[in-house]
């Protein structure tokens, strides 16, 4: 039953966020793009699209058309998130050239540890850069729920919310992806 309770008044603080931008006119639409855009940015970047303003442009695009319907079911993030990776996968699916390979999934650079030798930050790089290409190599889904789980740090729970699945599922994805992941590395390794 706390539960129940729990999820109404999240449904009501969630209700009164989206109402802040209605009705939807020019300056409530331009404060929610202001308001969203570098997180919708960090999903369409993690997902290694290319062309990211005219996936950019689309998102808010739908996501503007849609938010007076809104039924609060879920946190914004959450329902932006589904429209932004509902949006990524059409485009990476009509412009599969597009994907950019290169790219590292995370781009930062972690600085040497004072104590390591220059062989061992050498070797931590060379790992680094094996893992990257075999990440590259995964289907998109894969490096999401990976992205999800290792960079975002999400709990399963907040990663079964956000895509909205079950968590058995969110689980499976994690180990397939993972496993995906150690076959690509090991023949990097015996290849």
């Amino acid at each position: 039953m706390r539960a129940k309770e729990e999820s109404d008044t999240l449904t009501i603080e969630q209700r009164e966020q989206i109402e802040r931008f209605l009705p939807l006119n020019p300056e409530r639409a331009e404060r929610f793009v202001q308001e969203w855009e570098e997180y919708v940015l960090s999903c369409i970047r993690r997902m290694r699209i290319a062309d990211e303003e005219d996936v950019l442009y689309r998102i808010f695009y739908r996501a503007l058309n849609a938010l007076p319907d809104f039924r609060g079911d879920s946190k914004i993030s959450t329902w932006l998130y589904r429209i932004t990776w509902r949006e990524g996968i059409r485009h990476i699916q009509k412009n599969k050239s597009s994907a950019r390979i290169e790219t590292p999934i995370d781009e930062v650079d972690d600085p040497p540890d004072p104590g390591e030798s220059v062989l061992e930050v050498l070797e931590r790089r060379e790992t680094a850069g094996h893992v990257q290409r075999a990440l590259s190599r995964l289907p998109v889904k894969d490096r999401e729920i990976l992205a999800l789980k290792y960079l975002e740090e999400l709990k399963t729970e907040e990663m079964a919310e956000r895509l909205d699945i079950p968590t058995g599922t969110v689980k499976a994805r994690i180990h397939r992806a993972l496993a995906k992941l150690k076959n690509l590395l090991e023949k990097n390794h015996d290849g």
